[in-house]
């Protein structure tokens, strides 16, 4: 299914274009297409594996921080509704992925039919992206709307795990979500937030892979 998935991003790519690449294996999947299709492309991406990959793959690489616009970008993510609001918390790179999705003029995220809700149903907890000043302030607050947070560790390394931009990364777990917009707006308001996994009226698309063949999705949002 995911190859399938690959296969329909790959379609949505034409020569000359300026493509972000999120993380993960579907991600990984496009750009061997796009090695193996000879598409002359250029990529930005937010993920240093992903980063890696394009090398590998001979694909031209603009630094993040030198690109203004993309073409299109294309992510992974972890659950996924019918408005297109997704959560992308595992990789703890959220804050960069939202920059590149702002750049794209399209942000389309992949996933598998399983990852595909009516609505959220926050599985996961939303990862968040603090600075270091903030720490205490920002947790404190969490538990005051209802979150059960942990600071994100590592077994290979002591103390809070950082961000790439050196930044401490939280887990706060909300439960039953009574509006993913309320949420959303709380989070970007909050002081000491650089960034949130909760992506709301961010994706414009989605390829969804299904046994059955593959889906694309509009976000109703934007109609």
């Amino acid at each position: 299914m995911k190859q399938k998935c690959a296969q329909k991003a790959f379609e949505m790519i034409k020569d000359g274009m300026a493509v972000g690449l999120g993380g993960g294996s579907t991600v990984a999947l496009l750009i061997k297409e796009i090695e193996k299709q000879h598409l002359n492309i250029q990529a930005a991406t937010p993920s240093q594996d992903t980063l890696k990959l394009c090398i590998q793959h001979h694909i031209p690489v603009l630094p993040l921080e030198m690109t203004g616009s993309l073409d299109i970008a294309f992510d992974g993510c972890d659950e996924l509704d019918r408005e297109l609001n997704a959560l992308k918390s595992c990789g703890g790179i959220h804050t960069r992925e939202k920059i590149a999705a702002s750049m794209a003029k399209e942000y389309v995220l992949l996933a598998d039919a399983g990852k595909w809700k009516e609505q959220l149903a926050f599985a996961y907890p939303v990862t968040l992206e603090v600075v270091r000043c903030a720490l205490a302030y920002v947790e404190r607050r969490l538990k005051e709307m209802g979150a059960k947070v942990t600071q994100r560790r590592s077994q290979g390394k002591a103390g809070l795990l950082v961000s790439d931009d050196g930044n401490y990364l939280l887990e706060a777990e909300f439960g039953q979500v009574q509006s993913v917009e309320k949420l959303a707006l709380e989070l970007d308001r909050m002081p000491g937030i650089v960034g949130h996994s909760l992506f709301y009226h961010i994706a414009s698309k989605a390829v969804i892979a299904k046994t059955d063949g593959v889906e694309v999705v509009e976000a109703p949002w934007r109609e």
